[in-house]
């Protein structure tokens, strides 16, 4: 009997992880077990909640919505989010008490215009936790962080992960086909998790086993190249592939735009890659309908997890029609 592997990316994006949680039930609810999850960024929590809670994806959607509903990016960059990221109010006023290294414009700059923005709060704790249930799930999980000042991507893998794509902690380099820049393979710890989600917002000093890395979701938003073992992958991606709207007709809307086609540019290479040495393998994108909106980012809503169930919900259920309805 031939075995059918499937593959599951799930691509992380400002306020819009909520997709990615719409997703991961959906495919508990028709009991479909991939064989191996990558994830970047926001996507990161949601599968730890897939591995370890997840008839609870649904209440712990409305608690993060709720706590900015009728919020927009605006209000949260004066307030933040709870359990997430408060704005760095004091450390913009340290900088300004810490003595001048040279009168310049750059210090000026430095000053006035911060690299930080936000200052993270989620906790050790909550990095470990995290770590742990990745590290003990039976499928293979993998998610990345990029080191800014060698050009270098770690791909993070639980036990699993290192077996299913032929790897080891030990692997040096690897160039991904369609990728100029190596790939670097690690295991999976708290410091990983924290590099994987700390947000350019953050500030770029954050350091891990002495690089500065930040969210690798920045160098690529889904991991899809590296799938060619799978007969299947589904490329959970937030943002849609085309703009389903009137053209960008301000500043804010051409933001928008810039970082959805950024992201997609990034996931047509991702594709192109993974073609070059599987092109039998069948590429199913799961997106959203519309542009995500400058003023949406970092605001999470029920809409957006409620639309990818339901997308995904039929897609399992056409796709695996043996599987059990889900509910």
């Amino acid at each position: 009997m031939t075995t059918h592997v499937t593959g599951v990316a799930l691509g992380g994006v400002g306020g819009f992880n909520a997709h990615d949680a719409g997703v991961l039930k959906a495919m508990h609810d028709c009991q479909l077990q991939p064989d191996i999850i990558t994830c970047t960024s926001g996507a990161i929590y949601w599968v730890y909640q897939y591995l370890t809670d997840p008839r609870g994806i649904p209440e712990k959607v409305r608690q993060q919505a709720d706590q900015v509903r009728g919020s927009n990016a605006v209000a949260v960059a004066v307030t933040g989010i709870p359990g997430i990221f408060t704005p760095a109010y004091l450390q913009y006023v340290k900088r300004w008490l810490t003595p001048w290294s040279s009168v310049s414009i750059r210090e000026l700059l430095d000053r006035m215009l911060p690299a930080q923005v936000f200052q993270p709060t989620r906790t050790k704790a909550d990095f470990t936790a995290i770590a742990d249930a990745l590290n003990e799930a039976r499928v293979p999980i993998v998610f990345n962080s990029y080191s800014i000042s060698h050009g270098r991507e770690t791909l993070y893998c639980n036990p699993a992960a290192f077996e299913f794509l032929g790897v080891s902690p030990d692997t040096a380099e690897h160039r991904v086909p369609g990728r100029q820049s190596p790939t670097r393979y690690g295991p999976i710890d708290d410091g990983a998790v924290t590099a994987a989600l700390w947000l350019v917002l953050y500030g770029m000093d954050h350091r891990y086993k002495g690089d500065v890395v930040i969210d690798g979701a920045y160098h690529r938003q889904l991991i899809v190249a590296e799938l060619a073992n799978c007969d299947t992958v589904y490329a959970v991606k937030p943002q849609s592939d085309g703009w389903h709207a009137a053209p960008p007709a301000n500043y804010f809307e051409v933001q928008d735009f810039n970082t959805e086609m950024w992201f997609n540019s990034s996931f047509a290479a991702e594709v192109a890659g993974l073609q070059q040495i599987s092109p039998a393998t069948r590429i199913q994108p799961i997106t959203m309908n519309r542009p995500l909106g400058y003023f949406n980012y970092f605001v999470e809503k029920t809409r957006n997890y409620t639309e990818a169930y339901q997308q995904a919900k039929r897609l399992f259920e056409h796709d695996h029609p043996s599987l059990p309805a889900a509910d």
